[in-house]
């Protein structure tokens, strides 16, 4: 059975125009609401990640797990609002929320489609099931490198096999149902194309859509990282060549078109502030509609509007990494 990814006709929607446009379009009360939301349940998570600002410990903010006060305000303001879709992403691995099914099922009947990321590595048999029970829709298991040598040594605590199984019994349980939509994501550090070609041979068959991109290295600490001499080189030498060929996006979806909440319900505009560089409001305080079109929401994206990327920390450090096959 051929699937479509449900997502797919709101990215179409957000990915097009400039950012200028896109600002034209706030001020002018064309658009006065976000397409859709990234959920952050926790920022803990039981990986440490070399790569990772939670796994590095580079993250300050506070941690916890997202109260039942942020979800009934979450909740509420996507029926108001009648947002399209809310994808449990972010910082932290959203399966340890000890709710984190309960807190999906409620989105879902809030009337969005509900997407999550995760590493997948506590998932179990009743904990697929009732994802499928509760019509997720769609979901992507992030790998880390092309095989268990470079995934284990990139995901401390992970363990490539044991994810592989994984993927396949979620894929099995699945069976000949529309969903969820199954998508597995890796990025790369300098993985041989023999690799590469191995990784696919192991997941092409489990999914609906799989993607091989790089590791975004220039944020990293070489020197904290448990890896050889040899590896530490190799990412020094991939490091500056993000340097060399940084390119800035196009098109700024996180400030335009959508908001990122974290788990005590603050909301920020940028999917990669890990550290509330970004913050324009909190969902206890104020409704999504006021904070979208809120001033600080609009002086930052007046900023990056006129293309002043440096004076905001997110967006200096926000550059394209070229997707290597799909």
């Amino acid at each position: 059975m051929k699937r479509a990814n449900p997502f797919i006709p709101i990215y179409h929607t957000v990915n097009v125009g400039t950012n200028e446009e896109k600002y034209n379009a706030i001020k002018e009360g064309t658009v006065c609401l976000p397409a859709y939301l990234d959920v952050e349940l926790t920022n803990y998570c039981n990986f440490r990640c070399c790569f990772c600002p939670t796994g590095t410990k580079s993250m300050k903010r506070m941690k916890g797990y997202m109260s039942d006060d942020v979800v009934d305000a979450l909740t509420e303001n996507i029926k108001k609002f009648n947002i399209a879709a809310v994808r449990f992403i972010r910082w932290g691995e959203p399966t340890m929320h000890p709710k984190y099914l309960e807190i999906m099922e409620k989105v879902k009947n809030a009337g969005a489609l509900i997407h999550i990321n995760t590493n997948g590595s506590l998932l179990d048999d009743v904990q697929i099931q009732k994802m499928i029970d509760i019509h997720l829709d769609s979901i992507k298991f992030s790998f880390q490198g092309a095989d268990e040598g470079t995934y284990n040594e990139m995901r401390e605590g992970g363990d490539y096999l044991k994810l592989l199984n994984i993927v396949r019994k979620f894929h099995k349980i699945r069976g000949n149902r529309e969903y969820p939509y199954i998508q597995i994501s890796t990025t790369l550090t300098g993985e041989t194309l023999e690799q590469i070609e191995n990784f696919k041979a192991d997941v092409a068959e489990y999914c609906d859509y799989y993607n091989i991109g790089y590791t975004k290295l220039n944020h990293l600490n070489v020197e904290e990282m448990n890896i050889s001499n040899d590896e530490k080189c190799k990412i020094l030498f991939l490091q500056k060549q993000e340097k060399i060929k940084r390119v800035y996006r196009a098109v700024c979806v996180e400030a335009f078109n959508k908001l990122s909440i974290n788990w005590n319900g603050d909301i920020t505009l940028c999917c990669a502030d890990y550290d509330n560089f970004m913050v324009v409001g909190n969902i206890l305080d104020s409704n999504l509609k006021s904070i979208f079109n809120s001033k600080i929401a609009n002086i930052y994206r007046e900023t990056i509007a006129n293309h002043q990327y440096g004076k905001i920390k997110c967006c200096a450090d926000c550059y394209e990494t070229v997707s290597l096959t799909k």
